[in-house]
């Protein structure tokens, strides 16, 4: 009995020296192997397989619960070996804490698994040929030694003061820039499959994170989107951007001088966004973008346009349908609020003014919903309505609804408003530039649109109220004179062309028809605004939406005609569309426009 409990207590002993002991030995192998077996862990995968790694110093601790490291000065630079064509990366951290190491997946299933990270001022900058480029290069076969991991994860995951540059080797020029970056992440995991799925990110269950600033320059880093003061929350399901905005480090005149044919100049500044119910897990796993409401306030757009440039008349902006129908990115906000946003409009003429038109809306307040292309999440709606209030020129108060039938293959849309009283002389400052003359005199009391359009033609209805409507000439200088001649033309504009008032003295009020052909080189808001101008035209002259189609048409032609030929023409055609369905309508009129 004495010699069986001596035996057992040295073989207690002994096992509690192994189990003491084990971490002790594996703990020195590890200390002493401690760069190779790191290094190894990070140049393993192809991301990293032609860079060096350094470190200042790392420190293994061993337990049967999993493995502490901690490392500081870590430094991954890339080999001589790697030229322009290929992506570098110089990394540099000030300090990795990993707790909770399991050696097992990393042994057994090539997979790394730690309880908690962080990971304290890290900064990468790395070097890429231009993205361009990067798709048109076949893929790059994997060296043999190179292995990415099947699975990263951590329960808990700290990273501060993260920034990175990412810089295009062509032109030695900033890409992205993401500055001071501090995340706070809960069950996060990278899958093998994340990596190579481009729509999907990583898997997370938790995260709340703040970035102080983040850059993105394109159009050959002649223009940069900045945001700042960007906050995320899972847990509230909200993300918050203290500034935004699309910058330009050109002048609009240096910028559009640089294209053979007319190119817009557009900036967006001071604004501030707040989204509400965001999925992130949809985003983070899908890469769809999927808000239930987004808050933009204060924004300033400016935008500028040198007309003395040739316009390119093969190029095809798309309508609001065609641009959802053709969008790579899954997207769907239900509610977009905009608030007191300003919208400035400038115009450089095409002849010898010494100044360019402008004009700008202030003021402006929008609800616009069901911005989506997301089939799932939309349903059966199919449009996208927006109503938008605001001020023209600081004065007349603006209301609009706007609806676009996103699945119509038309791409059918309403446009509806009014216009509040108004002094017209406001507009001289676009007038003035483009017409060689202004509005001496006029008051708008009340303007409403009613118009139906689609990716052809647009007509419908506009009815001005307006008193005291009275217009003058300007000199060669564009300015204001007592010339004789010119005041004489004015006289007899504003007696005999154009009526001063409607409704007139007696009472008759004049309805503008509104009809406009698309001009397919042109931009949806100049189709918009030519679809108005129209309905203002005809206040004036008088002519039926059938007069107007037939000059439109004509215009595209290069034909002319008399009101004889208009007319039987429209009768006819009138004629010819009853008893027809509305596809075969859209059919005979597809058949004219290729006839023409």
């Amino acid at each position: 009995m004495k010699k069986i409990l001596v035996v057992i207590l040295f073989l207690f002993i002994l096992a509690l020296m192994i189990f003491r002991g084990l971490p002790f030995l594996i703990n020195t192998y590890l200390n002493q192997n401690a760069n190779r077996i790191v290094s190894n862990m990070i140049t393993r995968t192809s991301n990293f397989g032609d860079h060096e790694v350094s470190f200042g110093s790392i420190d293994l601790n061993y337990n049967y619960t999993g493995t502490f490291l901690k490392i500081s000065n870590i430094k991954v630079i890339p080999t001589d070996g790697i030229d322009d064509k290929r992506v570098k990366v110089n990394l540099s951290a000030d300090q990795v804490n990993l707790t909770g190491f399991k050696w097992f997946p990393f042994l057994f299933h090539n997979s790394i698994s730690v309880d908690s990270a962080t990971l304290n001022n890290v900064k990468i900058i790395s070097s890429t040929p231009p993205l361009d480029s990067l798709r048109k290069e076949p893929r790059r076969i994997k060296q043999k030694e190179s292995k990415d991991y099947e699975l990263i994860e951590v329960r808990t995951f700290e990273l501060n003061e993260f920034s990175i540059q990412v810089k295009n080797n062509l032109y030695d020029s900033v890409r992205i820039s993401l500055r001071d970056l501090n995340v706070q992440a809960y069950d996060f995991q990278l899958t093998k499959e994340d990596l190579t799925d481009s729509k999907s990110l990583f898997h997370v269950r938790k995260i709340h994170g703040e970035i102080t600033e983040a850059l993105f320059h394109f159009d050959k880093f002649r223009q940069y989107v900045a945001v700042r003061d960007i906050i995320l929350d899972t847990d509230k399901k909200k993300m918050n951007f203290g500034y935004m905005g699309l910058l330009n480090k050109l002048d609009k005149y240096e910028y559009t001088s640089q294209f053979k044919e007319r190119q817009g100049w557009l900036e967006l500044d001071k604004a501030e966004m707040e989204l509400r119910g965001v999925n992130f897990g949809s985003y983070f796993r899908k890469g769809i973008i999927e808000v239930d409401t987004v808050f933009a306030n204060n924004f300033q757009l400016e935008s500028f346009v040198d007309k003395r440039i040739p316009e390119d008349k093969m190029k095809r902006p798309q309508l609001i349908h065609q641009v959802f129908q053709d969008l790579q990115q899954v997207i769907h906000i239900e509610h977009l609020f905009l608030d007191n946003a300003h919208i400035g409009i400038e115009e450089r003429p095409e002849n010898e003014s010494p100044r360019s038109g402008t004009l700008f809306f202030s003021e402006l307040n929008a609800h616009i919903t069901n911005v989506s292309n997301y089939l799932e999440r939309r349903g059966s709606n199919r449009i996208i309505s927006i109503d938008a209030t605001g001020k023209l020129m600081g004065e007349g108060e603006i209301n609009a609804k706007i609806n676009f039938d996103l699945e119509d293959p038309e791409g059918k849309f309403t446009l509806k408003g009014t216009l509040g009283k108004m002094d017209l002389t406001k507009v001289n400052s676009m007038i003035g530039p483009e017409a060689k003359a202004s509005l001496k005199s006029g008051t708008v009391d009340r303007l409403d649109f009613n118009i139906l359009a689609n990716d052809y033609e647009g007509s419908g209805e506009l009815i001005i109220r307006y008193q005291n409507l009275e217009i003058e000439l300007l000199n060669k200088d564009f300015e204001q004179d007592q010339n004789l001649i010119r005041k004489l033309g004015a006289f007899i504009a504003n007696k005999v062309i154009i009526k001063s008032n409607n409704p007139n003295k007696r009472g008759d009020l004049q309805k503008g028809s509104v009809y406009f052909i698309r001009e397919p080189h042109k931009s949806m808001f100049n189709y918009w605004w030519q679809l108005i101008f129209s309905g203002l035209k005809s206040t004036l002259s008088g002519e039926s939406v059938e007069e107007m189609r037939q000059k439109e048409i004509d215009k595209r032609s290069g034909n002319t005609g008399s009101k004889k030929s208009i007319s039987a023409s429209s009768e006819k055609e009138e004629a010819d569309k009853k008893g027809l369905t509305g596809k075969e309508k859209r059919q005979a009129r597809r058949e004219k426009r290729e006839s023409n």
